[in-house]
């Protein structure tokens, strides 16, 4: 007897707790769009919050890995190779990055500098990378001239 009031009473508790979550007592002609919508947007925004600081870790990891060596470790075109000529691009430069499109840089990452009219002295890396990671060294390059 007992343990059947016991059930009862979970029964009653789940069924309104139900109600309360699917929208019971919602006004009449109110669908609640607008309230999804913003639930949607704020999950949105707080996705983007933790992926842009990834996506600046990330795309640092990617540039010191392939791209340093020529530009230089804070992206100011000082890299180990000294003497290149033409010199590679100052990413640090904010008045250059202006100029640059970021489907200039997703160009010039994929097919090489040469691609987009500079010199033949940086290669090809769009077999090296898939498009999400494209996007990280992108917006870490976005990120020196910022500075």
């Amino acid at each position: 007897m007992q343990k059947t009031i016991q059930i009862r009473k979970f029964a009653v508790v789940a069924v309104l707790s139900l109600l309360v979550i699917v929208g019971c007592g919602k006004k009449p002609g109110t669908s609640g769009k607008a309230d999804r919508k913003q639930a949607m947007s704020a999950a949105d925004s707080a996705a983007m919050a933790i992926k842009i600081p990834f996506a600046l870790k990330e795309g640092k990891r990617l540039f010191s890995h392939y791209c340093a060596i020529c530009h230089g470790e804070n992206g100011d075109g000082s890299g180990q190779y000294y003497g290149l000529t033409p010199s590679p691009a100052n990413f640090t430069d904010k008045a250059f990055m202006k100029t640059l499109s970021n489907e200039m840089l997703f160009k010039a990452i994929m097919g090489g500098s040469a691609s987009v009219g500079k010199s033949n002295m940086c290669p090809p890396w769009g077999k090296s990378f898939h498009g999400e990671e494209l996007e990280f060294i992108v917006t870490y390059i976005r990120s020196l001239a910022a500075n």
